[in-house]
């Protein structure tokens, strides 16, 4: 009777301690619904990236960056004289392209900064205004802080559905 007792009192705590120290079992099973994250296809930061600079004369790069401790994005688009379009159109295919990732989460916040001839911090800020995008400049520096608020407005949850070219783009 001693023995089976303390192998009852041995089995009972290891069920008790496994679930408590991080080790878990399971049993596979078959989901019965399919959530929209497992029905969004993984879409890397090179595929937004990528998806930019197939206009010409444009070109995006992000990253993922720290404020201490708090997660955000860094984002630069840079256009040379080869590019001829709408630079707001460009900047909202950008982001948009941006947020149609889902390597890299939004963080905090996005800080972006827009590289083009004659472009400044204030001309940007107005092109971002036009597309309904707040932004604060960062520092004093060349980059603005956009609002997550606006962006999620603009293009949806984060990551938001990959967008289509826009025609003023094609050259």
């Amino acid at each position: 009777m001693r023995i089976s007792r303390t192998a009852l009192v041995i089995v009972v705590s290891a069920a008790l301690v496994a679930p408590i120290s991080g080790c878990t079992i399971e049993t596979p099973s078959t989901p019965t619904t399919t959530s929209p994250t497992a029905a969004h296809a993984s879409r890397p930061m090179a595929a937004a990236q990528a998806a930019v600079s197939r206009i010409p004369g444009a070109e995006l790069e992000a990253a993922r960056a720290w404020d201490g401790t708090t997660a955000y994005v860094i984002a630069t688009l840079s256009a040379t004289e080869a590019f001829t379009g709408e630079p707001a159109a460009l900047i909202d295919y950008s982001l948009a392209q941006l947020a149609s990732q889902d390597e890299v989460d939004r963080g905090r916040l996005v800080r972006f900064s827009f590289k083009a001839p004659g472009q400044t911090v204030n001309t940007t800020k107005a092109l971002l205004a036009s597309l309904s995008i707040d932004s604060e400049q960062y520092a004093g520096g060349s980059s603005l802080e956009l609002a997550n608020q606006d962006l999620d407005d603009r293009y949806g949850t984060w990551p938001a559905a990959v967008p289509d070219l826009p025609a003023s783009l094609i050259n």
